[in-house]
């Protein structure tokens, strides 16, 4: 069977067929890790991100340009870690690319692919080859350089043919891969998506044990017991579908829907699509908001989160600014140490996130919806959050907002500590915040799990290895070890002054002291102290400075 003509519902199927062949693959794509740290999860990310257009809810009746428009605006809400993003933003070329398009016809394979690579290079600063953008752009070029499609069975078989071709050779344009000796996760994860969707158009459906239309992490129930008050409400979100019944749809206003919602919460994010309400709001009452609700209709999907136990209390629970402030800071961190100090020091909001669990554009949007300020500054953390917090400041529009790419949790740690809210402006302020980023080094301890070489540096499983700055600079089989022979590789350790011990889930005070002792006996002119930071994966953060 040749099919050369393809509509919304088609297309959306082979996507959901491409999520699908990803999930089944998604532990073969973290594996590709190059350095044997247990945090690979680019597959992870690209599935996540994949998710939220495959549930994203759709109307039977949309075209091509209408499905693809709600699918890539989804996919970009749900979008985290560079590999999610580039993602997105390639999807979001695609959606460009079928603007006015009732349907697809295989012609349109090479000009989609060509729109969608263009938008994937915008999404970052300074592109790098050997990655999953060298293989959509190797694949445009490919398909650019061939006669027009006949079906696209046999156009999406060249796509992938030529997608493996590019893969097979990002370890000669990128020498770290060469080193490790693997190709590209991300280039692997896009090559996983358009297998899966090629199968769909063969006939195949695949079949996956992995669910992720509820990507809520249910709370532990002991944060919440009989004896417990609750102090911040409900988050409640409703998609509600307008109904003939009950309302004049022609004439129904969200106005006079937010306007009610102001009167029984706060946080409130309200749109209105033809026939079909999206809500979000917190409150203490949600069966009034309900109630309300079905005045003008009936629910798609409701739900209904505790506040008090969410996963990110800090950034759900916290009160909506009454006032409305120059200054506030958005922060992320990836332990409940690292939170509370961050808050302590001055951010005003906490995105949980770090090393394995990368958040989203949307986990950074809702951040912003609760600040009343005129400039919100973001500090991701972390290189592989950089891009979805980008991502999310160039949406949000309620407020200026702007990212300093900090990479590491010392470097977040050391702009929180120089933050100046007297500040006259917001270049004196990000100024401020940055002025000593140059001279911190971010030191992490975590252990190996599986053998390599990186850099000249011998690695077997179950070692510590001392990271500096991102470059693994020694092993060592305890993790006290590791980080003194970190510290003595430092080229510029004798002109530091400062260490700061941000200490692990699961590593004592008394591991952590020890550590404190080794360092004021190796190295007695740097002052040096030890704080809870709750991070899972690696041992010790450090901030060198």
């Amino acid at each position: 069977m040749s099919i050369v003509k393809i509509d919304a519902g088609i297309l959306l199927e082979m996507f959901a067929n491409g999520y699908r062949n990803l999930c089944r693959k998604e532990a073969q794509v973290n594996d590709l890790n190059v350095f044997p740290v247990p945090d690979g999860d680019t597959g992870s990310n690209m599935a996540k991100t994949l998710s939220g257009g495959v549930h994203a809810q759709m109307q039977e009746d949309d075209d091509v340009s209408a499905s693809m428009k709600k699918f890539s605006k989804a996919v970009l809400l749900s979008a985290r870690g560079n590999s999610g993003v580039i993602l997105s933003q390639f999807i979001k070329g695609l959606s460009i690319a079928s603007d006015g398009k009732s349907v697809m016809v295989p012609s349109d394979i090479t000009p989609f692919l060509k729109q969608g690579v263009d938008s994937a290079y915008k999404a970052v600063a300074n592109p790098v080859e050997g990655t999953m953008l060298t293989v959509l752009r190797e694949t445009y070029e490919a398909c650019e350089d061939t006669e027009e499609f006949a079906d696209f069975e046999s156009g999406f078989a060249y796509v992938l043919k030529e997608m493996q071709k590019s893969l097979s050779h990002t370890p000669e344009l990128l020498p770290v891969l060469k080193e490790a000796g693997v190709v590209d996760s991300g280039g692997m994860g896009i090559i996983y998506i358009f297998e899966g969707m090629l199968a769909y158009l063969n006939g195949e459906i695949i079949e996956t044990d992995s669910d992720r239309e509820d990507l809520v992490i249910a709370p532990a129930t002991a944060s919440f017991g009989p004896d417990s008050v609750l102090e911040y409400g409900y988050c409640t979100e409703f998609i509600l579908q307008l109904m003939h019944a009950k309302t004049n749809i022609a004439t129904f206003s969200i106005g006079n829907m937010i306007s009610y919602l102001e009167s029984v919460g706060d946080s409130i994010v309200a749109v209105q699509d033809d026939d079909i309400v999206k809500v979000h709001v917190h409150t203490f009452t949600p069966e009034k908001v309900l109630a309300f609700a079905r005045n003008y209709g009936e629910f798609i999907s409701v739900k209904i989160e505790n506040m008090s136990v969410q996963h990110n209390e800090i950034t759900e629970n916290a009160p909506k600014t009454a006032e409305r402030v120059k200054y506030a800071v958005v922060a992320v961190a990836s332990g409940d140490g690292l939170a509370s100090y961050f808050a302590e020091i001055g951010a005003s909001r906490i995105v949980d996130g770090g090393q394995t669990q990368n958040p989203s554009t949307q986990d950074f949007l809702d951040a912003f919806r609760t600040l009343n300020a005129e400039y919100i500054v973001v500090l991701p953390n972390n290189s592989n959050i950089l891009l979805a917090a980008q991502q999310a400041a160039d949406l949000y529009t309620d407020a200026d907002v702007r990212v300093i790419p900090t990479k590491s949790m010392a470097a977040g740690y050391s702009a929180l500590s120089m933050m100046n809210t007297w500040a006259e402006d917001i270049d004196a302020f990000i100024d401020d915040m940055t002025m000593c980023l140059s001279s911190v080094t971010s030191g992490s301890i975590t252990t190996a799990i599986h053998d390599a070489c990186i850099n000249g540096v011998e690695i077997k499983a179950g070692t510590y290895m001392g990271i500096a700055d991102g470059e693994i600079l020694c092993t060592c089989d305890n993790n006290i070890g590791a980080a003194i022979s970190m510290l003595e590789l430092l080229p510029d350790i004798d002109t530091k002054e400062v260490i700061t011990v941000f200490y692990g889930d699961g590593i004592t005070e008394e591991t952590a002291n020890n550590l404190i002792a080794g360092i004021n006996e190796s190295f007695p002119h740097i002052e040096c102290g030890a704080l809870y930071g709750g991070q899972q994966v690696y041992d010790f953060y450090l901030a060198i400075e």
